[in-house]
């Protein structure tokens, strides 16, 4: 790995596990044991270093969904491997990170709250697509509107000010959220699929 793609690791493995207030450019520095002189060659400045590394982070997960979605699985079965998995990679992240975000460095939230937006709407769509192809949903259910209240959905989630860590479990969050979605796109086959897949987990 160059070093330029070790900074980017080494500062998101800082943030994901300090947050993006408190950690700053010595902290950086000093966990890589280089100098700031050598870090600021790579980069201009700890907004910079905030943006590159979250998109890093926010590429992991969509190639992850991605890699999911490419098995052609059951729709239903694809939803509950995308949860876990996303719940491996985000449920360690420190209080606030989303809303530190969002408050100390608005720009880059923007730049990745539409590339989140973009993959998203896709995904979700095209698992909608799959589940009525399969018949577990339903026909007439609008993939477009159901896509836009999911998104809206899992912006709820991951927002401390809505769901702190301190007070929800992030697995339990994302469980009850799965299954009141599938409760509601569902057709009486994926109803039953569903109700047996929670049986047996």
């Amino acid at each position: 790995m160059d070093q330029f793609n070790r900074i980017i690791e080494s500062a998101l493995n800082l943030f994901m596990r300090e947050g993006v207030k408190t950690v700053n450019m010595d902290d950086i520095s000093s966990f890589m044991g280089i100098s700031k002189k050598t870090l600021y060659q790579y980069i201009n400045n700890k907004a910079d270093l905030v943006e590159k590394a979250f998109r890093l982070h926010q590429y992991r997960i969509l190639g992850m969904i991605s890699n999911i979605q490419e098995k052609n699985e059951n729709a239903i079965d694809e939803l509950f491997e995308i949860d876990e998995k996303v719940c491996l990679m985000l449920k360690n992240r420190p209080p606030r990170l989303i809303n530190n975000l969002k408050k100390y460095y608005p720009n880059v939230w923007e730049i990745l709250d539409e590339i989140k937006k973009k993959h998203l709407f896709t995904c979700i769509t095209q698992n909608m697509d799959r589940g009525k192809e399969q018949g577990l949903y339903r026909n007439e259910a609008n993939s477009n509107i159901i896509a836009k209240l999911m998104m809206n959905t899992v912006d709820a989630l991951v927002d401390d000010a809505t769901f702190p860590l301190t007070q929800y479990d992030f697995k339990s969050l994302l469980e009850e959220n799965r299954v009141y979605h599938i409760r509601g796109i569902a057709t009486d086959k994926g109803i039953k699929y569903l109700e047996q897949k929670l049986k047996n987990d």
